[in-house]
């Protein structure tokens, strides 16, 4: 146990005489520092409070551009030509035209204007028709042409009773009823052909309700 512990002093020793040997060399060091001469400092320049106008800077050199040389070009007067002197022209006479005839139009021979025909006389209502119901009762709704206003059944109807099964009798009367402008016409119409008509019946009351939609 003393052999260890001498042993651990001993390097104790060694390492503390170390450190003062390098402190030592610190000391030196900072000595020799302190020795040498202190710099200067240099003082830096302070523009702050300098104003730097257009003044201050240099003035440019004018520049002197040459003058153009203007070539003078000679003006040449054209030579006077001679005024030839006016020369009086004959003055001719007047020439009086000779008056010509005037033409008269001779008439020209046409048709005679035809005379412009009379109106027809309204045809005067039947008094065997005035109170009959197909002249009271109101034909319902109004159409362009009388066939668009007969049903397929009151045609075949029409043609079997009143027209005897003559289909082109039928159509040709309805034709010319549609023709017509007015029921009164249409009334003198029937009468004078079909003067045989029962105008009280029933299928007689259908057909002239047929034709007042056109009529009225």
């Amino acid at each position: 146990m003393e052999n260890n512990r001498t042993e651990i002093l001993r390097e104790l020793e060694a390492e503390l005489a170390a450190l003062k040997e390098k402190v030592l060399q610190f000391e030196n060091k900072l000595e020799a520092l302190r020795q040498l001469p202190a710099e200067e400092p240099v003082e830096e320049s302070d523009f702050t409070d300098m104003e730097i106008g257009v003044s201050d800077l240099p003035e440019p050199e004018p520049v002197v551009e040459p003058e153009p040389v203007v070539e003078e070009i000679p003006v040449i007067e054209p030579a006077e030509e001679p005024v030839p002197e006016p020369v009086a022209e004959p003055v001719a006479e007047p020439v009086e035209a000779a008056e010509e005839p005037v033409p008269v139009p001779e008439p020209v021979e046409g048709p005679e204007p035809e005379p412009e025909p009379e109106p027809k006389p309204a045809p005067a209502p039947h008094p065997e028709t005035e109170r009959l119901p197909w002249r009271l009762d109101k034909p319902g709704l109004s159409v362009k042409h009388i066939r668009s206003g007969i049903s397929m059944y009151d045609r075949a109807l029409f043609i079997g009773t009143l027209f005897k099964e003559d289909y082109a009798l039928y159509d040709k009367t309805i034709g010319e009823l549609d023709a017509l402008t007015s029921l009164d016409e249409a009334v003198d119409y029937l009468l004078a052909r079909f003067p045989d008509w029962n105008l009280k019946s029933d299928i007689v009351y259908n057909f002239m309700m047929a034709i007042r939609k056109k009529l009225g």
